[in-house]
C-alpha cells in the first residue's frame, strides 16, 4: 500500500524537476543587457505594444528582497510611496482618455521597435526597479528609469508624443 503512494510522489517530483530545467533553459536565452533582443521566451511576459504608458515596479516579494538587501534606512519605502503616488495621479488622468495606461510587474516586457521585437527584462535591471515606458505604434518606445513627479511624467509623455509621428 505504501509503494502505491510513493510511486506517484516520485513521478510528480520528476515532472517538477523536468519542468524547472526547461524553464531554466528558456531563461538562459535572455542576455545580460535588459533591452537586448532574445530569440524566445515562455516566461512572465507582457506585450507593451497594446499600451501607451506602462509603469513598471517591483512586486511585493521583490520589494521585500530589496529591503533585505539594502535595508530600510535606504529610503526604499519613500521611493515606493512616491512612485505609487505620482504614477497613480498620471494613471487617473490618462485613463480618462484614449491612451492605454497600466501598472505592470511582469518579468519580461516585449515591445516592437523599428529594428524588430525586443524584450526588457526587469530582473536584469536591478539598479532601476521603478520606471516608465512610453510607447506608440510606429515609434521606438522610450524607457525612463526611476521616480518622476507627475508634472515630469506628463512633460516626458508630451515630448515623446510630439517627437513620434
Amino acid at each position: 500500500m505504501k509503494n502505491t503512494k510513493v510511486i506517484p510522489l516520485i513521478f510528480g517530483i520528476l515532472i517538477l524537476i523536468s519542468c524547472k530545467q526547461n524553464v531554466e533553459k528558456k531563461a538562459e536565452l535572455i542576455t545580460e543587457n535588459p533591452t537586448e533582443l532574445i530569440a524566445e521566451t515562455v516566461l512572465d511576459t507582457l506585450n507593451a505594444d497594446n499600451y501607451n504608458v506602462l509603469f513598471f515596479h517591483p512586486t511585493e516579494s521583490e520589494f521585500n528582497e530589496l529591503l533585505k538587501e539594502y535595508g530600510e534606512e535606504t529610503g526604499l519605502y519613500e521611493v515606493d510611496s512616491d512612485f505609487g503616488f505620482y504614477a497613480s495621479k498620471v494613471y487617473d488622468s490618462l485613463s480618462k482618455t484614449d491612451f492605454q495606461v497600466e501598472f505592470v510587474t511582469e518579468k519580461i516586457i516585449k515591445y516592437s521597435t523599428n529594428n524588430g521585437t525586443k524584450y526588457f527584462d526587469r530582473f536584469k535591471n536591478v539598479e532601476h526597479p521603478y520606471g516608465i515606458i512610453f510607447n506608440k505604434v510606429n515609434c521606438d518606445p522610450n524607457i525612463k528609469f526611476g521616480v518622476m513627479a507627475d508634472i515630469g511624467i506628463f512633460q516626458e509623455f508630451n515630448e515623446y508624443n510630439k517627437n513620434c509621428k
